[in-house]
């Protein structure tokens, strides 16, 4: 009996996930297809989610040539997330016990507990208070990642703005974290660097360095969430066969799923230990410079 439910199930998963993933058959769309606005209609770009009506409703100075994006849900499904995060927390939060006694405090203290452990441990005594700011993009590019995996949803994560936004949101959180720690001065000494009279060639490199990360924090982040879905997309369509007028849907994008869930959380994790990373390098240079001053 549980074989069958679990077959059912993974059947009306994939008759989901085929209405869903795919949208009208046209890929590009011209400016034939625009409205008396001068708005292309999103459902002529080939993948559009649940929340294309909204995004057909916001202004072009809100979401600018959607068509050029190829993800025109963009900012719909990102503050889906944002909402639900907060609901999920709000709720998880509501009724705290000093020792859990429903499951969502149990679960909840375990998954944070795991990230101040890990995070925590990197960082050390003297950055441990900036846990907040790593854990907060663990967990928000992990449901990035995963609200793509839901029918009907995209990831925004699969999207290069999406990636270099939190690419540069991380280097420059981490600047300002560096100032803080180090003061203005010592900032600007990190980034002359050792010897002082080669300053005038290494101040530049370091500045181009730091700038760099953002890009390469988001070029993986994107790289590897793109590929992902693609690869979904492309399995799902593979596994349609058509029975006469009928549509029979093969759930051979399954593993691949599987597969995307743990990549999901590989690149998350990734991109919150460099963050992490480039924060504990500003505080063992401020820990140095102290050492050396006395």
């Amino acid at each position: 009996m549980k074989k069958i439910s679990f077959i059912c199930l993974v059947v009306a998963l994939s008759f989901i996930a085929m209405a869903g993933t795919f949208a009208e058959a046209d890929t590009y769309a011209d400016e034939s297809h625009a409205d008396e606005h001068g708005k292309t209609p999103i459902e002529h770009y080939g993948y559009r989610s649940w929340f294309s009506p909204i995004s057909q409703l916001l202004p072009n100075n809100i979401i600018p040539e959607p068509g050029v994006w190829h993800q025109p849900d963009l900012i719909p499904n990102t503050l889906f997330v944002v909402v639900l995060l907060t609901v999920l927390f709000f709720f998880a939060t509501r009724k705290l016990k000093r020792i859990p006694e429903g499951n969502a405090q149990t679960l909840l203290e375990v998954f944070v507990g795991g990230i101040t452990d890990f995070f925590g441990g990197i960082l050390g005594e003297d950055g441990k208070k900036y846990l907040p700011f790593v854990g907060s993009f663990f967990i928000f590019i992990l449901s990035l990642n995963y609200i793509g995996l839901i029918p009907g949803f995209q990831a925004p994560t699969a999207d290069l703005n999406t990636t270099l936004a939190l690419g540069l949101t991380a280097v420059i959180g981490v600047q300002i974290i560096a100032i803080k720690e180090n003061g203005f001065g010592g900032y600007l000494k990190h980034l002359i660097g050792n010897p002082t009279w080669l300053g005038f060639l290494m101040f530049p490199i370091e500045v181009v360095a730091q700038l760099s990360r953002a890009g390469s924090l988001a070029i993986r982040l994107f790289g590897n969430i793109f590929g992902e879905k693609s690869v979904v997309i492309q399995l799902t369509g593979l596994g349609i066969i058509s029975v006469g007028s009928f549509f029979l849907p093969i759930p051979v994008q399954v593993p691949m799923m599987f597969f995307a869930m743990f990549g999901g959380l590989l690149q998350a994790f990734v991109f919150t230990l460099l963050t992490t990373i480039y924060i504990v390098l500003f505080i063992e240079h401020h820990d140095e410079a102290h050492e050396a001053h006395h």
